[in-house]
C-alpha cells in the first residue's frame, strides 16, 4: 500500500487540479449544479492530499526525484516533474490539512454568497499551485508555480470584483508581488547562464533542486563575490516579498480585504510562507557567505519588531493579525539565517495552525465559544502554551546577546496585541452563549491540530521554560491591568505616533530635498550657458523629430490603412460564392508558395 501510494505521489498535484476543472467545467456546462456535489469534492480532494502527504512523510527513506524533459532548446533543457522530501512533504500536510478545514468553514460562511462554486473552484486551483511550488523539482517549474499562486491570490482576494475596495485592494497586493517575482526571475536566469556557460555539466543549468548544493558551489567560484552576493540578494528580495518583510509588508494589509477563509488561507501554510520555503532551499547559496546570513537573519528580527509595534497601535483585528503575520514570519527568517533549518519548520507549523485557527474565530461573532477559542489560540500564539510554546522556546535557545533580547520585547509585544484584540476589539461585545457548529467545529479541529503537534514536537526536541514565556505572560498581565483601569480604551482611537513622525520628520526632509534640487536647477544649471546651449539643442532636435518624423509616419500610415479599407470593403460583395473564391484563391497562393519554398530549400541542399 505504501509503494502504491509513493509510486502515485504527483496525485498530490492532479486530485486539486481535476476537481477545479471538474466544477468550472461542470458549471459551463450546466451539468455539476449541486451544490453538495461542488462541496463533497472540494472536501475530498484536501483530504485526499492530506492522506498521501501522512502516509508518504511517514514512509519516506530518501528524496524522490520524478521528472521528464518539459522544455528544449538545442541542449539547454528544462524539466517539470516533482522533488519530494521531507521538507516539502512536512509543509504541504499542513498545507492540506489547513486547507480542508478552512473549506468545511467556508461551507457555511460563504453558502449564501451568489456564485460560490467559483470561489470553492479557486480553492481547488489554489492548492494546485501552492503543492506544485512545494514539490517543484527545479527552480524554473517552481517560479511558474510561483506566478500562478500570485494570481489565484489576486483572484481571492478580488472575488467581489464589483466591490471597488476590495478590486483595488487586489489589483495592488499582485503589483507589490510582482517586484518580488520580477527578482526571483532574474536570479534564475542570470544562475542558468552560468552554468551553461561555464559547467561542464550542462544539465546543472536546468537549476535541478536535486543538484542544488554543487550549482551553488560552481556559481560561487565561477562569479566574483559582488556578482555572486547580487544573484543572491535578488533571490532574498523574492522571499522578503512573498513572505510580506520589511520593507514590503504593506501588502499584507491589503490583502484583508480578502474574504475571512481566504484570510486564514494566506496567512498559515499557503502564499506567504513560500517566500521562506524558497529561502530554506537555497540555503545552499547564503551559506557560503556569512554575510547573506546575517542579511536574511536582521531583515527577518526587524521585520518582527516593527511589525509587532505596529500591531500594538492597530485597531482592526484582521489588520493586527496581518502585522502578527509578517512579525511571525520575520523570525522564521531569523531561525533561517542562523542556519537553525529545525526551528523555522516547526514555527511555521505552528504558526499556520494557529494563525488560521485565529481568523476564523474572528467569524464566530458574538459567542462565548469563539471568544474563548480566540483566547486559546491567542496563548498558543504568544508562546504560553501548546505548540507556540515549543516553537518559540526552541528558537530562543539558538539566541545570544542582542539577538535574544529583541527576541525578548518581540514576546512581549506579541502577547500584548494578541490580549488587546481579545478584551478591547472582542470581549467588550454582547457575548451569547450559541454555537454554530458548522464554523466551530473546523476552529475546533485546528486547535486540536495544534495540540497535537505539541506533543509530537515534545518529543523530538529539547527546550525549557526561558525568558519569552515569563515576558509573555507578563504582557499578558499588563493588558489585563491596563484594561481594569480603563486605559486601553483610550487606545482605541487610531494612534497618531507614527503620523506625527511622517508629518514632522519625513515630510520636512523631502521639503528640504526639493527645495535644494529647486535652487539648483534654477540658480545654478538654469544660469549655467553650456547647459542652456545643450536643452535648446536638445528641444530643437525633438521638435524636428517629432514634426518631420513622427507626425508624418502617423500621417502615412493612416492613409494607407484608409486606402486599405477602401479596397476592402469593395471585395465585400456579400456574395457567398465570391467569398468561397477569394478563399480557393488564398489557400492555393499559400499552397503554391510553401511548395515553391520547400524546392528551393531541396535545390540548395542539393
Amino acid at each position: 500500500m505504501t509503494d502504491l501510494i509513493l509510486d502515485n505521489i504527483y496525485l498530490i498535484l492532479l486530485l486539486p487540479l481535476w476537481i477545479f476543472l471538474i466544477i468550472m467545467g461542470g458549471r459551463f456546462f450546466s451539468v455539476y449544479v449541486n451544490k453538495r456535489i461542488i462541496y463533497t469534492l472540494t472536501l475530498l480532494s484536501s483530504f485526499l492530499g492530506a492522506l498521501l502527504c501522512s502516509v508518504s512523510l511517514l514512509k519516506l527513506n530518501g528524496p524522490i526525484e520524478q521528472s521528464f524533459p518539459f522544455i528544449k532548446i538545442n541542449d539547454f533543457i528544462i524539466t517539470f516533474g516533482l522533488h519530494i522530501d521531507k521538507l516539502s512533504l512536512i509543509i504541504a500536510l499542513a498545507l492540506f490539512v489547513i486547507s480542508f478545514l478552512v473549506q468545511a468553514f467556508a461551507i457555511s460562511y460563504m453558502k449564501n454568497e451568489p456564485k460560490n462554486y467559483r470561489f470553492f473552484a479557486y480553492l481547488n486551483m489554489f492548492n494546485f499551485s501552492m503543492a506544485g511550488l512545494l514539490f517543484s523539482a527545479n527552480l524554473f517549474q517552481m517560479y511558474a508555480f510561483w506566478e500562478l499562486v500570485g494570481v489565484l491570490s489576486y483572484l481571492l482576494i478580488g472575488f467581489d470584483y464589483k466591490n471597488r475596495d476590495k478590486s483595488e485592494a487586489s489589483r495592488r497586493v499582485l503589483i507589490m508581488n510582482r517586484v518580488g517575482d520580477t527578482a526571483l526571475l532574474a536570479g534564475i536566469i542570470m544562475t542558468s547562464y552560468f552554468m551553461y556557460n561555464y559547467a561542464g555539466n550542462l544539465s546543472f543549468a536546468g537549476l535541478s533542486f536535486e543538484d542544488m548544493n554543487a550549482i551553488s558551489t560552481l556559481l560561487y567560484a565561477y562569479t566574483s563575490t559582488p556578482l555572486f552576493c547580487t544573484v543572491c540578494i535578488l533571490f532574498m528580495i523574492g522571499g522578503f516579498v512573498k513572505s510580506a518583510q520589511f520593507p514590503f509588508y504593506t501588502w499584507l494589509q491589503d490583502a484583508m480585504e480578502a474574504k475571512l477563509p481566504v484570510s486564514a488561507l494566506l496567512h498559515s501554510a499557503t502564499m506567504v510562507v513560500a517566500g521562506v520555503y524558497l529561502i530554506v532551499r537555497l540555503l545552499p547559496f547564503f551559506s557560503l557567505e556569512e554575510n547573506l546570513l546575517k542579511i536574511i537573519a536582521g531583515v527577518g528580527i526587524f521585520t518582527a519588531l516593527i511589525c509587532s509595534i505596529l500591531a500594538s497601535l492597530e485597531t482592526h483585528p484582521k489588520k493586527v493579525l496581518a502585522y502578527s503575520t509578517s512579525a511571525n514570519l520575520g523570525l522564521m527568517f531569523l531561525a533561517a539565517g542562523g542556519l537553525n533549518i529545525r526551528a523555522a519548520i516547526l514555527l511555521l507549523v505552528a504558526h499556520a495552525f494557529i494563525k488560521s485557527m485565529l481568523f476564523l474565530a474572528l467569524g464566530v461573532k458574538n459567542s462565548y465559544v469563539g471568544f474563548i477559542t480566540f483566547l486559546l489560540g491567542g496563548l498558543s500564539l504568544s508562546g504560553i502554551i501548546f505548540s507556540g510554546l515549543v516553537a518559540k522556546e526552541y528558537l530562543f535557545s539558538s539566541l545570544h546577546g542582542i539577538w535574544g533580547v529583541i527576541f525578548c520585547i518581540i514576546s512581549f509585544l506579541s502577547a500584548f496585541y494578541i490580549i488587546r484584540i481579545a478584551i478591547v476589539m472582542l470581549g467588550e461585545e454582547k457575548l451569547e452563549n450559541k454555537t454554530e457548529y458548522a464554523k466551530f467545529l473546523p476552529i475546533a479541529a485546528l486547535f486540536i491540530a495544534d495540540i497535537i503537534f505539541y506533543f509530537f514536537i515534545k518529543k523530538h526536541v529539547s527546550y525549557k521554560i526561558a525568558e519569552p514565556f515569563w515576558i509573555a505572560l507578563a504582557g499578558w498581565v499588563t493588558v489585563y491591568l491596563m484594561y481594569t483601569k480603563n486605559w486601553l480604551t483610550k487606545m482605541i482611537a487610531p494612534p497618531r505616533l507614527l503620523e506625527k513622525l511622517y508629518n514632522n520628520v519625513f515630510t520636512a526632509c523631502y521639503e528640504k530635498v526639493a527645495a535644494a534640487c529647486n535652487f539648483t536647477d534654477l540658480k545654478i544649471l538654469g544660469n549655467y550657458k553650456p547647459v542652456k546651449v545643450c536643452a535648446r539643442t536638445g528641444v530643437g532636435i525633438v521638435n524636428f523629430v517629432e514634426k518631420n518624423i513622427l507626425n508624418k509616419t502617423v500621417s502615412i500610415t493612416a492613409s494607407a490603412v484608409k486606402k486599405l479599407s477602401e479596397a476592402d470593403s469593395i471585395l465585400q460583395s456579400k456574395n457567398v460564392q465570391t467569398y468561397n473564391a477569394y478563399a480557393f484563391i488564398l489557400v492555393t497562393a499559400v499552397i503554391s508558395f510553401i511548395i515553391l519554398g520547400y524546392t528551393i530549400i531541396l535545390s540548395q541542399y542539393n
